[in-house]
Order: structure tokens, then C-alpha cells, then sequence
């Protein structure tokens, strides 16, 4: 009985309710206690203090058993760890950089948000120095599991506070723009939904102990309860020593305890210098303080501890009477102040006065002695954002895209919610059709201040063919509205394009009263591409002995890691490369492949046309400015896939010349360019790795290393690299080539070029590359199998060898390389097993994965045969047909209902008219038409079959160097989690350049498959009647 009554009060929410309260009071006990909490010292006593090194903090953890999330750094609590950021640098040299200090460069007004031009500021950085120093830190996606029992699958990672010396921000730099994930002072950014494995800057103005307090938010399914973390705090000390080597826990206390009086007579006269660093030992040495402790007496020994702003910076020893340390204050003035513990029989305790400096001061000051130690006194402390409950005033949200002018195919894009309160994340997608799974473009984010978001996207590959748009809006789980889907199909991208949603209420809860909009503001577009990001693997290092997966698969997006692997053996050591598989896209888990089974795939939307910004010549492997190429981007995007190196898990102690992987270009269409190179900070000059114009490239490391960076690839075709290690003259690891292929439109089908580059050395691993052989020639009209509607599981299985005669039928010529699909289209192209025979049912996948969502009529997919062989690819090109004629036709089979009451509510439009739906408006600019089949209802996203994975939930992905915001592509969306450390970002989405775009359903083929269903009616009927 008692656990009943739990369930119902459960149910009812007040259970929910009451724990809401609770974690409310405790906030406010902990916000009263913060002057404690700033002098609870140097953190001696956590578990673990993190520190040049990867880490993913927060992770969210869902706990089934209890509806509850808890927050860890990797795999402890939250609560019991510290990130530290020390000091770092690349080298020595004039071309070196300082890891930890971030400038704010001139003429970036989108980086207003960060200070003043020429500002310095400490840093975690988002690509670490060598070694991940001083710290490569990041969120997590953590263990959630299937979102689909969250109300629109939407969970949030929520900043409540942040207590410490000066300001904090978290974004992610792109290049030419940034994308803002946490502000410790604007609370417009407060929010990570449905957080994924990201890799980003964390900055601060001043050095000192920072401790930032989170939680976890999402509603029931039912709406009805809100499930949510204790409010966890995340401890970051910026700058001073390691916080390990700490003595002293709590200050006032000690200082209480220590000796007033001097014991051996001595008159001394304790000072407090600050003055500007004079040496440059190291870069960014020219922006430090040194702030120096003198007791006068030059025999004392003693700790000295140090604040800013009344917080804690750093504990040292004093010898000899003296300590200086080297910091990185703020552009505005510090309160800086030093107590001493006496640790001899001699010298006795003292505090110093407070000194107001900033990094800007030249002069040295000193200061005497005070008896009062200053409590923490941020001048603009950060606002707590911790509210029970989100009320709308409006349900409109404008989404508009806007030629930029002076270009053919750059847009403004601008999303303006009526209410500037909103809290949502937002992904708008570009698709062939309803049915299609994989956006041809397509953009995310987050609505900021004024509840408006504006970036810059190239539409490129979207404005030759009309196209179905899917606006997604997901509320905060707080907000009065819920998950809403708005659509329009049969619209041309011209000058102009425009939809409105409108929001849909939860519930019980009245819709607001429509204000009038507020004018649109001219667009001035803030360059940013979506983020997206990070997945990058966990850190165990599997032996080349272990089993790896030589399946031939094809990935389009996820994350992997062509990884060296080290094992210990009777022979000694051994090295092996593989591919580290985080996907989620062939696999239900994290696997490790063979390096020559593995195909990436690359569609149309890694597009990316060199902007002006990024002017330095070290670019130039981008082409000059204007030219489009292709790149997959240094920071994730999840609709794009992301491939990095990885030596983790390498001993380098049996490594003296540390670890290279060679990159080698074997084959590429003819006159084809492919770079790896990482981007400099906001589009300062970029490291380029490999650039096979120029030779082989070598990515030396002398640690353990997992880097990610862009590739580029000047055209579309196929492409095979090779990637080998070596360590000196020692080779560890013969070359061994993947495949990548790279699609310049959605119906092109690249095959080998004629004209590719030749492989100068043969593959060590041949077998298992995925490297076009000789075979027979594809059938251009194969049999169809009796599946006119899409599949609800489209995970791509590895394509069997098609007929080499099958039986001809009269329908359009499907594509010659029947590639798997990432996602059922609406004019699905069936693809025949080897020797086709037509079946009454289609048969099941041989081994389903999870899919990135269902279809619209979802209908079992025919299986290909049981035994894997790689995708059949001609030794020619062949035009790509044209799909247009054909979807019609099976747009009507499979919504003629939808697209009546599309016609009928919208109608059409020309000119630069403006279309109704259910939720809005649609507007258009340029020549064509938009008919629309709005929504505006509330959707829940559909569970995938089998479920493995959550399904889609936007949250920002992310591009880094060259993917500016002029990219053609940003972010996708989704979680996952695989049980590895982080492998947890990617979707189970395949390629995004599936052959059933080039074919279709004919009117012939709906004869055939008519036919047989006539024939077994008939003898069925003929058997009962006999009977």
C-alpha cells in the first residue's frame, strides 16, 4: 500500500513538486553560505583533481529506479572533483602561444560578450597544447538512455549560479564567428539541451577558485512531473598551484590558530607587491602580474595564501621571508590579498592590504599590513537562474532566410521568438521530402537575449530542386508550451524564405492573448555556424590483437578515431592501427574496425565556401576566397562525419622518439586536393598537417594524443588515404588506406574517377578494403521487391552484388551504386539480392540497428542477403536521374490525405506572396510556389526500432576553423549512449547519399506488384470455394 500511495502522489507531481522546493531551499542555504565556500581552500580533499588531461564535465546520469539524474566528471560525482587550469604553452619560440590565456582579438564585434579588444583571458582551451595541457575539457553526453520517456524527448543541462572572482563563459570558436553555450552572467545562456559530448572554451576574466552550480531538467512524458538532478557544484580553479598540495583548508581558521606576536624579537615591516612580469620566458609572459610576499625578516618560512576578489587564487610556500607567483589578472582592477601562516617558532601571522591591479597597470604597488581578511566581493556578481516555472507570452516564432547581398547562395538566417523570455533550442532542416531523414541543409541552435538567433548559412545545394522544410522548436522543460513541428513543402529558395510556428500550450494551460510582432530588425547576421558537438572516444586502447570488425561499412556521420594500438606479447610490444568506431551508425555500440573496412561518406551539406575572414594564407588549401569545397569540420557537426587520430593508451616510455602518423594521399580524382589542418583561434593562422599538393603529411606526437581537425577535399569522387605510424626510422605500423567518398549532389552516385590519382603502394590490408573491384556491371532496371512503403528500420546493411542479368522491368534506371540509405525516402529505389525472386513479404534486416527515427508509414524493409560484401561501384560515371517526376507519385501513395489538406489550407502562391497553415505562415521571395502542410501540434519525436539510442533532440553542433559561419551546413541533432567515456554524440544515421534517389516508383512497377496480389487473392478464393 505504501509503495502505491508513492506511485499516485509520483503521478499527480506532488512528490515532484515537493523535491522542487527542497532543491530551491538548499540553493539558497548554499548561496548563504558562500563566504565560506570561498575559503574552504585549495581543494585538497577531493577525490580528484583534473588537470591536463581530456575530461567531460558535467555528464548527466539517469537513474531508472529512482526517475532521478545525478552529474559526474567522467565516473565520479561531480562534487567530489576540480578542474584546474595551470599555466601552458605550446613552446618557447616567437610562433608559440600560450594554451591558457585567450586574447580577444580587434574588430570582432560578436565577442563583445568576452570584453574589451585586446583583452587577455584565462582559458581552458578548446584544441589543448601538447599533452592536453593545460586541460582539454568538455560536456558530457552521459548515460540517459531513450530520451522518448522525457516529454519531446527534451532533457536540459541547466547553469543555476557561478560564485567566484569575475566572469565565466563557454562557447565554441568557429573561426570567423562563435556559438554561445554558458554565461555566468547573462542568463539568456544558461541551457545545453539534450547536452552531447562538445569540446569548447571555458573562459574567465579573473584567476582564482570558480565554483558553478548545475542541474537536471526534463518533464515527464506525460507532462505531468518534472524529473530533476540536486543542484551539483563543479569546482574550477583558474591559475595558482595545484590545488592537491594545499595545506591549509579553511584560512580564518587558520589565521585565528597562528602565532600574533613574533617569537624572536625581530621589528619587521610585511609587504604586498604587485608589478607588471618583466621576464618572457614564455609566450603570453608580457600580460602576467607577479605579486610578491615579503615578511622583512629574510629567515622566515611560513605559507602564504592568496585571493582576488576575496576568493581563493593560490596557496605557496615563503623561504627565506619571500614568495612571488605569476598570474593573469582581469582588464578591470582586482582586489588582491595575501595572509601568512607562520610556519617557524619565529615569525608571526599577518594580513596585507588590499591592492587593486589589472593587467593593463605597469607601476609596481606595495602595500603594509590590515587585520581584516576580505571576504569574496565580486563588483558584478552572477545572477542566480533558478526558476520553477516559464511562462509564454506569445506563441509566435519567425524563421526567415534572407540572400545576403552580392552572393548567389549565402543567407542571413534569422529565428525571432514574439516572446524575448523563450527558452528553446531550434533545427530547421531542408529535405527532399516529408519522408526524407537526411536534410540537404539544415541548421540548430538556441534562442538567446531577446529570444532571437541569427547565422549565416550557405543554401547552395538546396536551391535548385523545391523543398520540404521542418522547423523544430523545443521549450525549455519549464515553459507553459511544448514541442512543436511546423513544415511547408514545394518551396524554391529564392531571395526570400519564410515560415512561422506557432507554439503549442501544454495542456491545461491557456494560450496567450497574440501581441502585434515587433518589426523585424535589419539583418546583421551573427556568422555562426551551428555547433555541434563532440563524441570523441573513450581512452581504453584495445590490442591489435583484439577482434576487429571487418564488415565494409559506410559511415555519414558520428564519430570515429583511426587509432595506433599497442599490445604486450611474448614478443615484446606490438602496434596495430583501427578505427574506433563511435558512430552508433553500423554498431549498437562503440566497435573497432579494420582501418581498410571502413568507408566515410561525405554529402552535399560539408560544403563549405572559404569566406574573407579567413584571409591567411595558410587557408590557401581552401582554395582562394569564394571557392567552395568540401570539409569535415575540426569541431563536430553532427549531421556531418567526424573523424580524428588518436595514441591513447600508447606507452611512450618505449617510444623515445615519440609517435608520427603519416597521412598519404593513394587515390583521388584527377587534380583533387585533400588537407588536414587545425584552425588558429577566431581565424588566426591555421597548422596545417597535410596538404597533398605539397607531399605526405605527419602528425608527430611525443604523449598520448586525440586530436581532430579539418579535412578538406577540393572536389567530389573517391578518395582513399593512407594513414601508417612510425616512431624515428622504426616503422610501428604499415600504412593501411579508408575510403572516403564525396558526394557534390543528393542524386550523384561517384564512383571510382577514371582519372584518379594511382595507388603508389599496395594496401597492406586489401582484403578488407572497401576499394572498388572489378565486377559485373550493375543492371539499370533490377526487379523491384514488393515494398512500396518505407522501411522502419533503414540502418544500412552492407549492399549485396547486384544481378549480373536480373530480369528487366520497365521503370526508371535506379542508380548504379546501390549505397545504403540512410533513411527511407519517399521514392524508395529497392535494390535486388543476387538472384532476385520475388517474395510475398519482405524479409527482416539480418541484424537491425537502431534507426536516427521511424518512417511516416513505417512498413517493414526487405532484407539483403545474410552474407556481407562490399558496395558495387562502376569503373564509370553515369548521369544521375532525375527523381522530381517519380515522388510524386509516391508522395501521393503514401499522403495523399497530407497533401490535400496542404492544398486546401495553403494553396499556392507566387511572387512574394505568403502561404497559411495550421501554425503560420509561410513567405517566400524569387520565382516558385510553397504549398505547406504546417503543424504547430505537439509532437512527440518517434521512438526508433529496435530502441537503442534516443532519438533526434537539437542541441548545437559544432564547426571549428574552417567551418565558419558561412559553412553550408550546421549541426544536426541527437543523443546516444554506448557505454564507453565518449562515444555518446553521434546519430544512428547512415549516409546521406542513398541510391533511391535516383530511381523511382512507376506506375509499371505498382502493375507488377498489383499482379501477384490479384493472383494469390484469386487462388486463395478458388481453394475456400473447392473446399
Amino acid at each position: 500500500m505504501i509503495m502505491i500511495l508513492i506511485y499516485n502522489i509520483a503521478r499527480k507531481g506532488t512528490l515532484m513538486s515537493y523535491l522542487r522546493r527542497v532543491s530551491t531551499a538548499a540553493l539558497a542555504l548554499f548561496l548563504a553560505l558562500t563566504p565560506a565556500t570561498a575559503w574552504a581552500g585549495p581543494d585538497q580533499d577531493k577525490d580528484w583533481i583534473v588537470t591536463r588531461q581530456h575530461v567531460d564535465a558535467p555528464i548527466p546520469i539517469w537513474h531508472d529506479d529512482t526517475n532521478s539524474f545525478s552529474l559526474n566528471t567522467i565516473n565520479l560525482p561531480m562534487e567530489k572533483t576540480a578542474l584546474w587550469i595551470p599555466k601552458a604553452w605550446t613552446g618557447t619560440s616567437e610562433k608559440d602561444e600560450a594554451k591558457s590565456q585567450l586574447v580577444i582579438p580587434a574588430k570582432r564585434p560578436d565577442l563583445a560578450f568576452l570584453g574589451s579588444e585586446g583583452a587577455v583571458l584565462n582559458a581552458a582551451p578548446q584544441n589543448p597544447g601538447p599533452g592536453n595541457t593545460p586541460i582539454w575539457a568538455g560536456l558530457g553526453a552521459g548515460e540517459v538512455g531513450d530520451a522518448d520517456k522525457f516529454e519531446g524527448e527534451t532533457y536540459t543541462l541547466d547553469l543555476i549560479s557561478v560564485d567566484g572572482p569575475g566572469r565565466m563563459e563557454m562557447f565554441i570558436d568557429n573561426g570567423d564567428s562563435v556559438n554561445r553555450f554558458l554565461s555566468s552572467h547573462d542568463t539568456a545562456y544558461r541551457s545545453v539541451y539534450n547536452p552531447r559530448h562538445t569540446h569548447l572554451y571555458t573562459t574567465f576574466t579573473q584567476p582564482g577558485r570558480y565554483v558553478a552550480n548545475y542541474k537536471m531538467t526534463a518533464r515527464s512524458a506525460d507532462g505531468t512531473a518534472i524529473y530533476s538532478s540536486p543542484i551539483t557544484p563543479l569546482v574550477w580553479q583558474v591559475g595558482g598551484e595545484n590545488p592537491a598540495d594545499g595545506t591549509i583548508k579553511d584560512i580564518e581558521a587558520a589565521y585565528n590558530a597562528a602565532r600574533a606576536e613574533r617569537g624572536d624579537g625581530n621589528e619587521a615591516q610585511p609587504t604586498l607587491t604587485l608589478s607588471h612580469h618583466a621576464e618572457r620566458a614564455h609566450p603570453g609572459d608580457n600580460f602576467l602580474t607577479d605579486i610578491t610576499i615579503d615578511t622583512g625578516v629574510p629567515t622566515d618560512t611560513g605559507r602564504a595564501w592568496i585571493t582576488v576578489n576575496g576568493y581563493f587564487l593560490t596557496e605557496v610556500a615563503v623561504e627565506g621571508g619571500r614568495a612571488t607567483v605569476s598570474e593573469l589578472l582581469g582588464e578591470d582592477a582586482a582586489a588582491v590579498q595575501a595572509i601568512y601562516i607562520p610556519g617557524d617558532s619565529g615569525s608571526s601571522r599577518w594580513i596585507s592590504q588590499v591592492v587593486q591591479y589589472s593587467q593593463k597597470d605597469t607601476e609596481p604597488v606595495t602595500v603594509g599590513t590590515t587585520d581584516t581578511i576580505l571576504v569574496d566581493s565580486n563588483p558584478d556578481p552572477a545572477p542566480v537562474w533558478n526558476p520553477d516555472h516559464l511562462p509564454l507570452s506569445s506563441r509566435r516564432v519567425d524563421v526567415s532566410y534572407d540572400l545576403k547581398p552580392g552572393t548567389t547562395d549565402q543567407y542571413t538566417a534569422t529565428v525571432r521568438a514574439n516572446d524575448p523570455t523563450l527558452r528553446a533550442t531550434y533545427k530547421i532542416e531542408f529535405l527532399e521530402s516529408k519522408w526524407d531523414f537526411s536534410p540537404w541543409c539544415s541548421m540548430e541552435g538556441t534562442l538567446g537575449a531577446g529570444g532571437m538567433d541569427m547565422k549565416t548559412q550557405d543554401l547552395g545545394v538546396c536551391q535548385t530542386d523545391p523543398m520540404y522544410i521542418r522547423v523544430t522548436l523545443r521549450p525549455h522543460p519549464l515553459s507553459d508550451a511544448v514541442m512543436t513541428v511546423a513544415d511547408a513543402s514545394d518551396v524554391t529558395v529564392g531571395d526570400h524564405v519564410g515560415l512561422t510556428a506557432m507554439l503549442t500550450m501544454r495542456d491545461g494551460v491557456a494560450a496567450p492573448e497574440e501581441p502585434e510582432p515587433a518589426p523585424a530588425p535589419e539583418p546583421t547576421p551573427d556568422p555562426a555556424p551551428t555547433p555541434e558537438p563532440d563524441n570523441g572516444g573513450n581512452h581504453e586502447n584495445p590490442t591489435p590483437a583484439s577482434s576487429l570488425l571487418s564488415d565494409p561499412v559506410e559511415i555519414a556521420r558520428g564519430h570515429l578515431d583511426v587509432r595506433l594500438t599497442q599490445a604486450n606479447g611474448e614478443n615484446g610490444i606490438t602496434y596495430g592501427l583501427a578505427v574506433k568506431d563511435d558512430s552508433l551508425t553500423n554498431a549498437r555500440t562503440s566497435v573497432m574496425r579494420t582501418v581498410g573496412s571502413t568507408t566515410l561518406t561525405v554529402a552535399p551539406n560539408a560544403r563549405f565556401v572559404r569566406p574573407a575572414s579567413l584571409s591567411d594564407a595558410s587557408y590557401d588549401v581552401l582554395g582562394p576566397v569564394g571557392t567552395a569545397t568540401y570539409v569535415l569540420p575540426e569541431t563536430q557537426n553532427s549531421d556531418i562525419v567526424w573523424p580524428g587520430l588518436s595514441t591513447e593508451g600508447v606507452d611512450y616510455a618505449a617510444l623515445p622518439d615519440g609517435a608520427d602518423m603519416t597521412l598519404h594521399l593513394a587515390e583521388a580524382p584527377a587534380g583533387a586536393r585533400v588537407a588536414f589542418f587545425q584552425g588558429g583561434t577566431f581565424g588566426s593562422g591555421a597548422k596545417i598537417h597535410f596538404d597533398s599538393t605539397t607531399g605526405d603529411g605527419v602528425v608527430h606526437t611525443t604523449e598520448s594524443t586525440h586530436m581532430h581537425g579539418n579535412w578538406v577535399f577540393s572536389a567530389p569522387g573517391t578518395y582513399r588515404i593512407e594513414v601508417g605510424a612510425r616512431s624515428g626510422e622504426r616503422v610501428l605500423a604499415e600504412p593501411q588506406a579508408f575510403t572516403v567518398i564525396v558526394r557534390g549532389s543528393h542524386h550523384e552516385q561517384p564512383g571510382p574517377t577514371p582519372g584518379g590519382e594511382p595507388v603508389p603502394t599496395p594496401s597492406p590490408d586489401p582484403a578488407l578494403s572497401p576499394e572498388p573491384a572489378p565486377s559485373p556491371e550493375p543492371s539499370a532496371d533490377p526487379e523491384p521487391a514488393p515494398a512500396p512503403e518505407p522501411s522502419v528500420d533503414p540502418e544500412p546493411a552492407p549492399a549485396p552484388e547486384p544481378s549480373v542479368d536480373p530480369e528487366p522491368a520497365p521503370a526508371p534506371a535506379p542508380s548504379v551504386d546501390p549505397a545504403p540509405a540512410p533513411a527511407p525516402r519517399a521514392n524508395p529505389a529497392p535494390v535486388p539480392p543476387e538472384n532476385p525472386v520475388p517474395a510475398p513479404e519482405p524479409a527482416p534486416s539480418v541484424d537491425p540497428a537502431p534507426a536516427p527515427a521511424p518512417s511516416a508509414n513505417p512498413a517493414p524493409a526487405p532484407s539483403v542477403a545474410p552474407a556481407p560484401a562490399p558496395s558495387l561501384r562502376p569503373s564509370g560515371s553515369t548521369a544521375p536521374v532525375s527523381p522530381r517526376g517519380t515522388k510524386e507519385v509516391m508522395r501521393n501513395l503514401l499522403s495523399s490525405g497530407s497533401r490535400s489538406s496542404a492544398g486546401t489550407s495553403g494553396g499556392s502562391a507566387s511572387g512574394s506572396g505568403a502561404v497559411t497553415t495550421s501554425s503560420g505562415t509561410i513567405s517566400r521571395g524569387g520565382s516558385g510556389a510553397a504549398s505547406t502542410s504546417g503543424s504547430g501540434t505537439p509532437v512527440t519525436a518517434p521512438k526508433t526500432a529496435p530502441a537503442v539510442t534516443p532519438s533526434a533532440s537539437p542541441q548545437s553542433g559544432a564547426q571549428s576553423g574552417a567551418q565558419s559561419g558561412e559553412n553550408a551546413q550546421s549541426g544536426a541533432s541527437g543523443t546516444s549512449t554506448d557505454g564507453s567515456d565518449d562515444a555518446v554524440s553521434a546519430l544512428p544515421i547512415a549516409s546521406a547519399t542513398d541510391s533511391g534517389r535516383s530511381g523511382g516508383w512507376s506506375p509499371y512497377w505498382l502493375l507488377l506488384l498489383v499482379i501477384p496480389v490479384a493472383l494469390a487473392g484469386g487462388g486463395a478464393i478458388f481453394l475456400i470455394r473447392t473446399r
